[in-house]
């Protein structure tokens, strides 16, 4: 208890010395980052499960991408480099499997699932050889679908010509804790905004397709009260700009699209968001960065934060113009960042008192577990069936950048999607061979929010938590031997709506949320959960042991027939704290803790 009381004293003495300090010109904001784990489930018309019943749209709406066996197009999938080094064979039978289902769909245009259904429930000779579609189908890589869907692609035109576009319905958004996030994120532009509404530049260059998600943002946040602007950097304009002639480049866009991301016909598919892209890119870099000077706020979309860091970062690593400039706006509180899924890992970088902060880009808990991880650059789903992945590597494979992400989070991993995939011994893993001494694994629907403090030239941050599940952070102990790979004495700790805490010269000081309680002496024997990563067997369990005063839990999973056993134990100066949240008509329970250790060991 006495242990305790001294964190709520250290904490309170942080908290103090936040208040008391130097204000710097122009006041920070309450928050100044808010990172999202992914899976938000806004109402819209490619998202209709996630709206509320009996929505009416307009006539014309955008609800998936369309596809028509277009011969011209089927040619060009024939013919790509792509089926080259080993893979004639398979691009053989593609080409023979589209030309047997061009009749069957009479030039109509079909959904993708429709498109997919059809290819799997056929069958093909192709050079005398029968060839399953479903086999088939599965056996090509995430380059080669990529490459059919994307050719394959129909423009969705309204009467007038105008492109069909996706639309938004933000108030008949059923998941109130989504709704409550973004405007979360508007409510924070506004402190930074002399204007009646925030200016949010829209940044979707995580996304393999740029433009796949402009029209769900940009309707989106004008909704919630802010004013939108498609901020279209990407790893193709980076790559342009670093052209000897970065106009003619530009004016060449999409080939350098086409090489940087692997996407096809976007000038055919989106027409107007390209001459968009192409005006962003032949203006260059001090357009941009005079456009995010007029910004309140800048928000990052899901995919590949690799996309991401290409998009901001130069190869050298150094900041690029725009990365440079919004670094300096968000430490001088002049915009609130946000971002998800992707948008959020890329955040990771620096290094916080001498541990550096990488990236993590692919992987899952089981590999990690067996192999470790790999300061490498992920491949592509697919890349065992055309034999293309690197020595060491795999699909499966932990991967990480180990010079960091953007660096505007240093004080550790940031990891996404967290509970719901089953991610905490990826993460576990991660921080062992990397050297980060903290990670950060965000649940869906919910934020991680920063709030940044100057102390004099210092910059000091501290962590509130908000949303439908948690944010589970992970560190290593000081005395872990990392050379030994030992998983003991790891600490982890899990908080939850209106929790909050900071990070003190290495450690960490709650504050649980104050509606929250401490449990019974109830004593209930753990029962032991068997594979523990896969989806939220672990949450469950942990939240179960959280819930109680049992002094231990476990959870077993298996690698190639080995058991293995994770103990989760309480540690000194362990709490928990458990209550219920009412949000619109939402009644959720939620169980936070901190300092449970960690012990992996093979099963007896």
């Amino acid at each position: 208890m006495k242990l305790a009381k001294s964190r709520w004293s250290l904490l309170a003495i942080v908290a103090l010395s936040f208040s008391t300090s130097a204000a710097p010109a122009k006041k920070m904001p309450s928050h100044s980052m808010m990172l999202i784990g992914g899976g938000v489930d806004v109402c819209s018309t490619s998202q209709q499960s996630s709206c509320q019943a009996n929505v009416e749209w307009p006539t014309s709406f955008r609800k998936s991408t369309m596809h028509q066996l277009d011969d011209r197009y089927i040619d060009l999938i024939a013919k790509d480099d792509i089926w080259k080094g080993g893979r004639e064979q398979v691009g053989t039978q593609v080409l023979a499997m589209l030309k047997f289902l061009k009749p069957k769909l009479a030039d109509k245009a079909v959904s993708e699932r429709e498109l997919t259904r059809l290819w799997r429930s056929s069958d093909v000779e192709a050079e005398g050889v029968w060839v399953s579609g479903r086999e088939l189908f599965t056996s090509l890589t995430e380059a080669e679908k990529n490459l059919i869907l994307d050719q394959l692609e129909v423009q969705q035109v309204q009467s007038n010509g105008d492109r069909i576009q996706e639309i938004v319905n933000f108030d008949a958004t059923q998941n109130d804790y989504s709704k409550q996030l973004f405007q979360k994120f508007v409510a924070l532009a506004t402190e930074v905004t002399k204007k009646p509404k925030p200016t949010v530049l829209v940044v979707t260059a995580s996304g393999r397709d740029p433009y796949a998600s402009v029209d769900f943002y940009l309707d989106l946040f004008k909704q919630v009260g802010a004013e939108p602007i498609w901020f279209p950097v990407n790893s193709a304009y980076q790559a342009a700009q670093n052209q000897a002639d970065p106009v003619a480049a530009c004016a060449d866009f999409l080939n350098i699209l086409r090489k940087e991301q692997g996407t096809y016909q976007r000038g055919r598919i989106y027409p107007d968001l390209i001459l968009k892209q192409k005006e962003f890119c032949t203006a260059g870099h001090k357009s941009a960065v005079a456009q995010l000077k007029r910004a309140d706020a800048v928000f990052f979309n899901g995919g590949d934060q690799s996309l991401l860091l290409k998009a901001l970062k130069n190869k050298d690593g150094t900041d690029t113009p725009e990365l440079a400039q919004l670094r300096q706006m968000y430490e001088r509180g002049e915009i609130i960042i946000g971002g998800t899924s992707a948008g959020t890992a890329v955040m990771a970088g620096g290094n916080y008192q001498g541990s550096s902060s990488v990236m993590i880009s692919g992987g899952t808990s089981i590999d990690a577990i067996l192999n470790g991880a790999k300061p490498l650059t992920p491949e592509l789903i697919g890349c065992a069936a055309n034999n293309t992945c690197g020595a060491g590597i795999a699909e499966d494979t932990l991967t990480y950048q180990p010079q960091g992400g953007l660096g505007l989070f240093s004080y550790g991993v940031l990891d996404t999607h967290f509970s719901e995939r089953g991610r905490q011994g990826r993460l576990w893993r991660l921080l062992l061979d990397s050297g980060s001494r903290f990670g950060f694994g965000i649940d869906e629907n919910t934020a991680l929010l920063v709030a940044l403090t100057r102390k004099g030239d210092q910059l000091l941050s501290s962590f509130s938590v908000s949303g439908e599940g948690g944010v589970y952070v992970a560190e290593v102990n000081a005395e872990t031997n990392r050379a030994e790979n030992n998983f003991a004495n790891l600490m982890s700790h899990y908080f939850t709506q209106d929790d909050q805490f900071s990070i003190v010269q290495g450690q960490i000081l709650t504050e649980f949320a104050p509606w929250k309680y401490a449990q019974g002496d109830s004593q209930q024997l753990m029962v032991n959960s068997g594979d523990l990563f896969g989806g939220d067997t672990y949450r469950t369990m942990a939240n179960l042991f959280c819930a109680s005063q049992s002094p231990q839990a476990t959870g077993r999973f298996a690698i190639d027939g080995q058991d293995y056993l994770v103990t989760v134990r309480r540690a000194k100066g362990s709490a928990s704290r458990q209550g219920t949240f009412n949000i619109g008509t939402n009644k959720r329970s939620y169980c936070s803790y901190r300092n449970f250790s960690i012990q992996l060991n093979i099963a007896p």
